[in-house]
């Protein structure tokens, strides 16, 4: 077995998220807000561990210098221990230009993702949030309903904690009203029956 060769095969696919993963199965993607929150935490996340590369390396160099500095002055099996030592540091210091390269592939394509949404402040980020989770919320209850015909009680329960109440019409199907329409009629805490 060939190792340069395995490694250069892995080279060429991300071991990362794809491109395509990230720009379609994106957190966030209900509300624009979320999406811009979502980039800047992928890329909070992304340039912690290109920094911790770049300790890491420094230190794997250094490490390198002086294990060839001490080797001259040594012999027998403290020379061959020194030898594994500094092979073990130059493979690693390979390993990490594959996640440097993954890494700055995934950055590249948040920043490209950012670069077409407007900058938001906290504010708006906060303001957006009740449509964010009545978007999430209503689509998990939808798929819920397509894979296994209910809705969970965790989701029932949470849509009740941003005013949407869960209920069955007269056709027996299943229907939703938001607190506005429940206080509106004092119905609030009832599930809806006549949507």
């Amino acid at each position: 077995m060939d190792m340069s060769k395995l490694q250069d095969k892995m080279r060429t696919v991300p071991f990362g998220m794809s491109v395509f993963q990230i720009k379609n199965f994106n957190r966030g993607q209900e509300t624009p807000e979320r999406l811009y929150r979502n980039c800047l935490l992928q890329l909070n996340q992304k340039m912690r561990v290109l920094k911790e590369c770049e300790f890491r390396r420094a230190r794997y160099e250094i490490d390198i210098k002086e294990i060839d500095e001490k080797s001259k002055n040594s012999d027998g099996f403290e020379k061959r221990r020194m030898e594994i030592d500094r092979n073990e540091k130059v493979f690693n210091l390979e390993q990490e230009i594959k996640l440097i390269e993954d890494c700055y592939i995934e950055c590249r394509t948040y920043v490209d993702i950012l670069d077409q949404l407007p900058e938001f402040t906290r504010e708006q980020f906060e303001g957006a949030e009740g449509v964010y989770w009545e978007k999430r919320l209503l689509d998990d209850a939808k798929y819920e309903m397509l894979s296994i015909d209910t809705i969970g009680k965790d989701t029932a329960k949470s849509l009740e904690q941003i005013g949407i109440m869960i209920g069955k019409n007269k056709k027996g199907q299943i229907a939703y009203t938001a607190n506005k329409m429940l206080e509106d009629t004092n119905e609030l805490g009832k599930p809806p029956e006549n949507i």
